[in-house]
């Protein structure tokens, strides 16, 4: 009976043994799995953009950099009105910039030129039957679509935003780069048809990495 005791017993070890590392391979194809679709777009391409999945397809970004906020804000409203010379309502254009401080520096300077606008909020749902050129913040916009979306204020310090790269050490710096750079490339995504990307004062250096041919 002893030694039946000890072969079962010794049995049951080897079971366990052959189950632990069934487990340790799924985990390990797991992990495999999720690589490659961070790596992957959906289009069966090669996502140049670090690892972040191209959603939507069109032509590459308009990219506009100016010396000033007021000579940004000009181009932003030669493009709606652009937009609008060939039959796109503005409620099929969407604003996005990174901060809600920011947003609603475009707010004001949108409606002094005399274009009406509609604030998509954090707390509410959008209203589609609602007019204006739409505003939202890139947390926001996440999961939204638009015909056309102009990603503004993509700038040195607030695109990546410096509080949110105030990092104690390189790794937790580098995924908060990540996390940024992620934002900025979900926000140009959300477009259907065309993006415009723009920038005043100094350029983010996303403008180089991300949207440079």
């Amino acid at each position: 009976e002893e030694k039946l005791r000890d072969f079962v017993e010794g049995k049951q070890e080897e079971e366990d043994s052959l189950i632990y590392k069934v487990l340790d391979r799924i985990n390990g194809l797991k992990k495999e799995r999720d690589s490659l679709r961070k790596r992957v777009q959906l289009d069966g391409g090669e996502d140049e953009q670090r690892g972040y999945t191209s959603l939507l397809h069109g032509p590459w970004p308009i990219v506009s950099h100016q010396e000033t906020f007021a000579d940004e804000v000009d181009v932003i409203v030669q493009h709606i009105a652009n937009l609008a010379e060939q039959g796109t309502p503005s409620s099929a254009v969407c604003l996005v910039a990174r901060t809600n401080d920011m947003l609603a520096q475009y707010e004001g300077a949108l409606r002094s030129k005399g274009w009406e606008v509609y604030r998509i909020r954090r707390s509410a749902a959008e209203d589609r039957k609602a007019s204006g050129v739409r505003l939202a913040t890139m947390h926001r916009v996440k999961g939204l679509e638009f015909e056309h979306v102009i990603v503004a204020g993509v700038n040195q310090g607030i695109v990546p935003l410096a509080r949110a790269m105030a990092a104690d050490n390189p790794h937790e710096q580098a995924e908060s780069e990540n996390r940024e750079r992620s934002l900025l490339y979900v926000a140009a995504t959300r477009a259907k048809r065309a993006v415009l990307i723009t920038s005043s004062g100094i350029p983010s250096d996303f403008m180089r990495t991300l949207f440079s041919r």
